[in-house]
């Protein structure tokens, strides 16, 4: 990050103090806890490259992004001792009885790994491991007892005659005292004790650093600070000593400018010089919150934290601001500054206060302010004019003397919210902004005028270059006014703003640029147009602010430059009337804010202004030219991790080190990002997906984002971060793809291809089936008419069989009954007329008339014609009943064709009962029961 100008930002989980330091001025701001307890110990500090913090803490061990905090629990919910940072990927802790390593898996999650595990824990009985130091080849756990090498792969314990105290690295080497004894120097396994080194036997050496680039600083609790190089140890400096002893001296740490912090059991923090002068001293006067110091550390940014026994604290330098404030409010808010006489007078809600220069640079300056008597009550601005230094108060106008008095001067009769110079027609003029109205004094004449036209407040007057008087309204809009030659009234006025239904803002500030009027509100510029006599938007500072939001106020420094002011922000740029850009920009941060509705910079000299806080204060002072901190290059994101989520609720993690392919039914999907000091920088992300967001996300002060159940298709996610000046760094990009639906699927559409074509061939079966049934239908409709035309030839056929059977059988029957009738008359005539002339005609007839009865001839004539109806009816008969006889046959036939027992035997040439017996001697070669009828039985064989 750029030194110009250092952001503060918080948004934490615990009870983290933040202090701004410039000129070891530092503002301390304590936030609420929120998820972790305020009052844990935090044992020691380490960063990775990312710029990720790691503390050990009472409830494991914190890790903080400088977005969110993340706690990681060692195995029986340890305290963690010591913690060192070998890469983003693995950190080392030691705990009571326990040390391990801590690996980052995909998920960004870090997973801890005893080490202790190889050892037998009854070598570290009751031991904690308060120093965790890595070498290039290993790593050194030291608790009190021992020191334990591990190479990567095995841990091996080094055995001394003492116990240690703590081991120390300073530059390349690593240093350790034996416990109240002499130094020793530690490589790989060996330890070699410093010659004179034993003048620290019966003390604790807390602190060993780096002095100048081969000499060491070694810091006792008790005993003072001692120069060591390389032959003799030397104390460094009495007087610092003394005041270490007494607070007890417990760690420290050499920052990147040369000083030095030491933190101490009973007094905070001191910063001391190269020297061994201190320069300042941060503790619990000026509102650390707690004064024990268990460990220390510098960032990347140069900035400090502090591991305390009740929480953590930060120390920011802000290049070119130093903090001045004041968390007990004794000093009150301050409305106003002026540099005078070597002394810097600050204006406030309960007076003035002045400070000389030199206390100024003292710790806790703002305890050595002075109160101006006399100025008690609001002040609402200091204004040096020539020699005098003029007081806006409540009570009047004061001015305040080189001896420290005040008195009140022009007897205004009101308050008065400030004063201006104004040249008004060469005349020099005082223009005094009061509770009732303008208030006009002749410098030279001293002579007060009093215009009545307008009796309103008027926070602010200035004159135009075509001499009109501009005054602003406390509350609302603002007058434009011709004064009268003789300054008793004024000859016209304007009124724009303030619900004028001219469409202007309702509240206007007003600042002027080269002697023409510039007017802010909501946010936008105007200008005066006098050719048009109108407001106009002034479109160049519009342009040049256009991503920053709740502009408030702009003020003059000099020439073309300009302080602006939002509610939480500070902007110096320059602006001429034709060109617009911003120089510089600070973010105050969180609970370091302007004083509300009234925002204001007070300009000391052309280098210094001092902006005012509703705390105290902070003083600008540019004492180099740097590159304009708007330019900077912001620091690039990282994206940590890929979580993906199922319909189910099943997570899983991908990595991010190559494009991820995301099954359909895992795709919700979940980012995780950061970017290197996230903490101290003052920044946002702002993120996109292509072909879902149409444009990027309002910037936010995040570290996730969430897509739900994404559509099938190739994305690409990209990140930046932003600043509020709308600078954005380079965009990272991730690109991924969400899966087809199994049902999608390559496999899946040759599935589908395949049921088509199963498909498409069942239907072509089912087609062909029907066409198949359609010809049979046709062909069985033409064998039905054909059968059914056959069927009546049959029936025909077998009506004229039977017909024919029916008329053979008639004829045979009346053939026989004929012959009958007439061998009766024959027999009957032969009787009555017996003679021996008619026996041989007798016989003869009577001998034809037996053959024509009796001829088998018509036998076969109707047996084929009962067969012709009755096909295989006697085969059948024989096959069934093999015991029946051709005359049994015959009277089946008979049977068959349901004829009578008269006509039987007529047929037959047999008596009736002769048909009879036949009859019943057929029913017993049958089988038939008595109930069962003779001719019904045979009419139901076919």
């Amino acid at each position: 990050m750029n030194n110009l100008t250092r952001y503060t930002f918080f948004l934490l989980f615990i009870s983290l103090p933040i202090i701004s330091v410039f000129s070891n001025k530092p503002h301390v701001i304590n936030l609420q806890k929120a998820r972790y307890k305020a009052d844990n110990k935090n044992w020691s500090i380490d960063q990775d490259e990312r710029g990720v913090m790691y503390f050990g803490n009472d409830i494991g061990l914190l890790e903080f992004d400088g977005i969110e905090w993340k706690l990681n629990r060692i195995p029986n919910s340890l305290t963690a001792r010591s913690v060192a940072v070998q890469s983003h990927n693995t950190i080392f802790t030691g705990s009571y009885e326990e040390f391990g390593r801590w690996d980052r898996d995909i998920s960004g999650k870090l997973i801890y790994t005893s080490l202790s595990d190889q050892l037998d824990k009854a070598l570290f009985k009751n031991d904690d491991f308060w120093k965790i130091w890595i070498a290039e080849d290993c790593v050194y756990f030291q608790s009190f007892s021992s020191i334990y090498i591990y190479d990567f792969e095995t841990v091996k314990p080094l055995r001394a005659e003492k116990e240690f105290l703590f081991l120390s690295k300073v530059r390349d080497e690593f240093l350790v005292q034996q416990m109240l004894g002499p130094i020793y120097r530690l490589k790989g396994s060996t330890l070699t004790k410093i010659e004179g080194s034993e003048i620290f036997r019966n003390t604790d050496v807390r602190v060993i650093l780096p002095y100048s680039t081969d000499k060491y600083l070694i810091g006792t609790s008790t005993n003072g600070i001692y120069i060591y190089d390389g032959i003799s140890f030397n104390e460094w400096n009495p007087q610092l000593s003394a005041t270490l002893n007494s607070a007890e001296l417990n760690c420290g740490i050499r920052a990147s400018d040369g000083t030095y912090f030491l933190g101490t059991i009973l007094n905070g923090i001191y910063q001391v010089d190269q020297n061994g002068h201190i320069k300042d001293n941060i503790s619990t006067e000026s509102t650390l919150q707690n004064n024990t110091i268990l460990s220390l550390y510098e960032d990347d940014l140069g900035n400090i934290w502090a591991a305390l026994d009740k929480g953590i604290s930060y120390i920011q330098y802000i290049e070119n601001i130093s903090c001045y404030t004041d968390q007990r409010g004794n000093t009150g808010a301050v409305y106003g500054a002026a540099l005078w006489k070597d002394k810097l007078f600050i204006g406030t809600n309960q007076g003035v206060f002045s400070i000389t220069k030199e206390d100024l640079n003292k710790p806790y300056a703002l305890s050595r302010m002075k109160l101006v008597n006399g100025t008690q009550g609001q002040v609402w601005a200091l204004k040096v004019i020539g020699e005098k230094l003029y007081c806006c108060h409540n009570k009047g106008l004061k001015e305040i003397q080189a001896n420290g008095a005040s008195v009140d001067v022009y007897n205004i009769g009101t308050g008065v919210y400030n004063i201006s110079e104004a040249i008004y027609k060469d005349r020099s003029l005082l223009f005094l902004s009061t509770y009732q109205s303008l208030k006009i004094i002749d410098r030279e004449t001293k002579k007060v005028f009093d215009p009545r036209q307008i009796s309103e407040p008027i926070i602010n007057a200035d004159v135009d270059h075509l001499g009109n008087i501009w005054l602003e309204h406390f509350n609302r809009g603002i007058y434009r006014c011709k004064l009268e030659d003789n300054l008793s009234g004024f000859q016209t006025f304007s009124y724009y703003g303030g619900s004028n239904k001219d469409n202007l803002p309702y509240k206007l500030k007003m600042f002027k640029v080269g002697g023409r009027i510039v007017l802010l509100g909501n946010n936008k510029f105007f200008t005066y147009d006098d050719i048009a006599n109108k407001i106009i938007p002034n479109t160049l500072l519009d342009e040049c602010f256009r991503n920053i939001k709740n502009l408030k106020q702009v003020i003059h420094i000099q020439n073309n430059i300009f302080w602006a002011l939002t509610d939480a922000s500070v902007y110096k740029f320059s602006y001429d009337g034709y060109e617009a850009n911003i120089l510089e920009s600070y973010n105050l941060g969180m609970n370091l804010s302007l004083v509300n509705t009234y925002e204001n910079i007070s300009i000391l000299n052309d280098s210094t202004s001092l902006i005012c806080l509703d705390n105290g204060f902070l003083l600008y002072q540019k004492e180099k030219s740097t590159s304009n901190n708007y330019q900077h290059k912001l620091p690039l994101p990282y994206l940590a991790s890929l979580e993906t989520m199922s319909t189910s609720g099943d997570v899983e993690y991908k990595g991010i080190s190559q494009a991820a392919q995301i099954p359909y039914d895992s795709n919700t999907i979940s980012f995780s990002f950061s970017a290197e000091n996230a903490f101290a920088s003052n920044f946002s992300f702002q993120y996109m997906l292509q072909n879902v967001d149409n444009n990027w996300s309002a910037p936010a002060k995040i570290n996730e984002v969430t897509y739900a159940r994404l559509p099938e298709g190739k994305y690409v996610f990209m990140i930046r971060s932003v600043d509020n000046l709308g600078n954005y760094s380079e965009i990272v990009s991730y690109e991924f793809e969400i899966l087809s639906p199994w049902y999608q699927t390559i496999g899946a559409y040759i599935v589908y291809i395949l049921i088509f074509i199963a498909i498409m061939y069942g239907v072509w079966l089912l087609i062909l089936r029907r066409y198949r049934n359609l010809h049979l239908q046709k062909i069985r409709h033409r064998e039905t008419k054909r059968l059914r035309a056959l069927t009546g030839e049959l029936q025909q056929e077998v009506e004229q069989k039977s017909a024919e059977l029916l008329t053979q059988t008639s004829f045979i029957i009346q053939k026989n009954e004929l012959i009958l009738k007439v061998k009766d008359i024959i027999d009957e005539f032969y009787s009555r007329n017996k003679s021996s002339a008619l026996i041989p005609l007798y016989q003869k007839i009577n001998a034809l008339l037996n053959n024509n009865l009796n001829t088998e001839d018509d036998w076969k004539t109707f047996l084929l014609k009962f067969e012709e109806k009755h096909t295989g009816f006697f085969k059948k008969m024989k096959a069934l009943y093999p015991q029946l006889t051709n005359n049994d046959l015959r009277l089946c036939a008979c049977l068959k064709l349901n004829l009578e027992t008269k006509e039987i035997a007529s047929l037959m040439n047999l008596s009736i009962r002769a048909v009879e017996n036949s009859r019943y001697r057929l029913r017993k070669k049958l089988n038939l029961l008595p109930s069962q009828n003779l001719n019904e039985f045979f009419l139901d064989i076919d």
